[in-house]
């Protein structure tokens, strides 16, 4: 695929990656991705973003088959992530006209990107750029994922440039949201995996855009929104709209068990925490993709971890879990450990360690039970399950 033309000024120039199946190595990406970038071919031509340095090469050519790289005025770097800057010291070589335009952080991130002197505007949140028939306005929106992002809006094209906001990894040559397949699953994942975690920041994103005439919203990933642009941003505020406060504390119990001896343990701390005014929710996580819990995860406010020690470590499919909190909201919750073990019992303190390392509360030092639970053993744990639960009340 060559280049896509969004309105008579404005050009998708971007690569497509059909065979990208981990995005960032953690991240799923089931059909691939994209990295959008767009030329503005107006007065002073402007280009929105840029591509992996891998696709330098198909990238530069796709410019060149519609403009003359000396002839670009700007380029925007709505966010200096290298997927989206892989491709620019290559660019700037050919295009030795254009200035940059980028937030202050940005510009800082640069410095260490480029490793040489180049020519940039820092732009203020609101302020706009001529590009002679066009304008360009930045809004800034900071941790959206990341310090240094912006948006960038054309009134005249009435399009948004929201760099990761709004973007899928999903990749289909056809790339307008009413012509590929449906992507509304990889949309959500994508949201929850890179925006969850900074749902406030998204909130306050969206009241800057909030009186803009939006009728594209062209990402830097994934499809090109064009098919009322309107729903996608309803749906963004949607999810990070905290819910509001349950009547009862909400407990998830997540654990794996060999022999079920960790499970007697999980069982009878359940039924303790259950005699608080609590609901919990008690996971055996064998066979239970991650992917699938994270909601329960980030909307518990307590969350205990349990595994028997396997060679003197927990086994994986409770690391699987506690590897995904990384991308959660999950900084201050608390939490607490605990398992069976034969003639070692690491599991517990080592996971305790990381949900330290993850910044979360722990409330109670691990419980650790020799081979088979008794009944007085089972008693002890029903204890803790009660006084986890408990701790979710003091302060």
């Amino acid at each position: 695929m060559q280049t896509l033309q969004l309105t008579n000024d404005v050009y998708w120039v971007g690569a497509l990656n059909s065979t990208l199946r981990a995005f960032d190595i953690v991240f799923e990406a089931r059909f691939g991705s994209t990295y959008n970038s767009y030329l503005i071919r107006a007065d002073k031509p402007a280009i929105i973003d840029g591509v992996h340095e891998k696709f330098t090469a198909e990238y530069l050519s796709k410019l060149q088959s519609l403009i003359d790289l000396k002839d670009i005025c700007y380029i925007v770097v709505n966010h200096t992530e290298m997927d989206h800057t892989g491709s620019l010291t290559s660019l700037l070589k050919e295009a030795t006209n254009a200035q940059i335009l980028s937030t202050k952080t940005s510009s800082l991130f640069l410095k260490n990107i480029l490793y040489s002197d180049y020519n940039g505007k820092v732009v203020e949140d609101g302020e706009c750029v001529s590009l002679g028939n066009k304008q360009l306005q930045f809004i800034h929106a900071p941790f959206w994922h990341w310090p240094d992002t912006m948006f960038t809006y054309v009134q005249e094209d009435a399009i948004l440039f929201p760099c990761d906001g709004f973007a899928t990894h999903f990749c289909d040559e056809r790339l307008f949201d009413d012509r590929v397949d449906d992507f509304s699953e990889d949309f959500r994942y994508y949201f929850e995996h890179i925006m969850g975690p900074f749902r406030k920041k998204v909130l306050e994103a969206l009241d800057k855009i909030k009186q803009l005439d939006i009728q594209m919203i062209a990402p830097s990933h994934g499809p090109i929104l064009r098919t009322n642009p309107q729903k996608y941003i309803n749906t963004y505020r949607d999810w990070s709209t905290p819910k509001p406060p349950q009547n009862k504390k909400l407990i998830v119990i997540l654990y794996v068990s060999i022999y079920g001896n960790t499970k007697k343990m999980a069982e009878a701390i359940a039924k303790g925490a259950s005699t608080v005014n609590t609901e919990v929710k008690l996971m055996d996580v064998s066979g239970i993709s991650p992917e699938h819990i994270r909601s329960e995860i980030e909307s518990a406010d307590g969350l205990l971890f349990g595994s028997p020690t396997m060679n003197g470590d927990a086994i994986k499919p409770i690391w699987d879990m506690i590897n995904i909190l990384f991308s959660l909201n999950i900084k201050g919750k608390k939490c607490a450990t605990f398992g069976t073990y034969g003639w070692s019992g690491e599991a517990a303190k080592l996971m305790e360690d990381r949900l330290r390392g993850l910044r979360l509360n722990v409330a109670l030092p691990p419980l650790k039970i020799n081979f088979i639970p008794t009944e007085d053993i089972l008693k002890k744990c029903s204890i803790y399950g009660y006084d986890f639960a408990k701790s979710l009340t003091s302060f």
